[in-house]
């Protein structure tokens, strides 16, 4: 009996102990599963302040009322539709702390220009064209400020598709890269003796200018080419069906330019026109990087533009539209060209992985708008398959 009565409290002194173990265990699993970040969440006041002069002379303060900001957390992918109240500021209510993508637009009515300026000029909006990220923080009280500045409104001809990375299961093949633009304007626009400036490995960041080893221009005198509203015009590197070569690839064999180095042991489509290439230091082929580069079109005549270390500098006021990417879109440490060409950065593909870089739709109401704040890092998304001359979401 006593032998027994021993073994019994043995039994119940291991239970109570294992159930005491996992108790604690599940305590410390919960801790480590479920962390407390109540110190993170506080209020922010974000202040839009226009530099150029507009809004004093409108409004007797520089504060930029009813501007549409768009907040999008880099860590956390959260994205916030606000406006700016009548003194120009963003009051934020239990938003977390983080590094923010902002994009701040303010329209300019016509009737406010003629106020401002003295003609009715309804092609002006404010934006923040110098600073795409901003800093948010518990710890910090104080309002940040964001400067905003008047630009024409946003262009016309817009890059809306970069494919680079190469197809997957091809081994090393890349040759079906490709640059896409569109014309989103209600006019017929002719790419004829357009830039096509490539810079992301070689750029300097210069306010001033955009400094590149690879620089082609679209054929064409001044009206052979035309890009009618609507349409697509994609430049492939060959024009080809490279499907023949990686079954998961792409056909461009019909599509509307090509780069030709007749130099090289290069491929020509002779039913696509070529591009004409201005300066490529290096390579057999158009080069463009498959991680991370630049892109830029640019409305300025070959024989204006200074040359210097083996680099064609073109001033940032002929560049029309222009996008970065990276390998890590998060990094704009790492960006190339001005802020003040694209604020931000798309990206976040890995080598011969089939994806393409695509511009966000805004409106489709019989044709497609496009979305275009000068940073990618909120204009672009990064779709599964590239879509040559047309957009996925047709």
């Amino acid at each position: 009996m006593h032998k027994l009565t021993f073994n019994l409290k043995i039994w119940l002194g291991c239970a109570w102990f294992a159930a005491f173990f996992i108790v604690s265990c599940e305590g410390i699993l919960n801790i480590k599963e479920k962390p407390q970040a109540i110190e993170r969440n506080t209020r922010f006041q974000i202040f839009l302040e226009d530099r150029s002069g507009y809004m004093v002379q409108l409004k007797g303060t520089p504060g930029v009322a009813d501007a549409d900001v768009l907040l999008k957390s880099k860590t956390l992918g959260i994205e916030m539709n606000l406006i700016s109240d009548s003194t120009g500021t963003i009051q934020l209510g239990n938003a977390l702390s983080d590094d923010y993508f902002i994009s701040a637009v303010r329209e300019m009515k016509a009737d406010e220009m003629q106020q401002i300026i003295g003609f009715p000029n309804s092609h002006i909006k404010l934006k923040n064209t110098t600073r795409g990220v901003i800093t948010l923080r518990a710890d910090v009280d104080s309002a940040l400020v964001v400067p905003m500045f008047a630009v024409a409104t946003g262009s016309e001809l817009v890059i809306s598709e970069i494919y680079a990375c190469g197809p997957p299961e091809a081994g090393l093949y890349y040759h079906d890269k490709y640059l896409e633009v569109y014309n989103q304007s209600d006019s017929t626009i002719y790419l004829d003796s357009l830039l096509i400036v490539v810079g992301g490995r070689y750029i300097v960041r210069d306010p001033d200018f955009v400094y590149s080893k690879n620089i082609w221009i679209f054929p064409g005198s001044g009206t052979e080419y035309p890009l009618e509203p609507g349409q697509f015009a994609v430049c492939a590197e060959d024009a080809i069906d490279h499907r023949i070569n990686a079954p998961f690839s792409v056909d461009l064999s019909a599509v509307r330019f090509e780069f030709y180095k007749p130099e090289s042991p290069d491929i020509d489509n002779p039913a696509i026109p070529n591009m004409i290439r201005i300066l490529q230091v290096s390579g057999n082929d158009w080069l463009i990087g498959g991680e991370k580069d630049a892109l830029m079109i640019a409305r300025i005549h070959p024989d204006s533009l200074a040359y210097r270390n083996e680099h064609l500098l073109v001033p940032t006021g002929c560049i029309i539209d222009g996008v970065e990417y990276l390998d890590d879109p998060t990094f704009l440490s790492d960006k190339k060209i001005h802020e003040s060409i694209d604020a931000g950065a798309t990206g976040g593909i890995e080598f011969y992985t089939g994806k393409s870089m695509e511009r966000i739709v805004l409106l489709k109401d019989g044709k497609l708008i496009l979305k275009d704040d000068d940073n990618s890092s909120l204009d672009f998304r990064v779709i599964d398959a590239p879509t040559p001359e047309y957009h996925h979401q047709q």
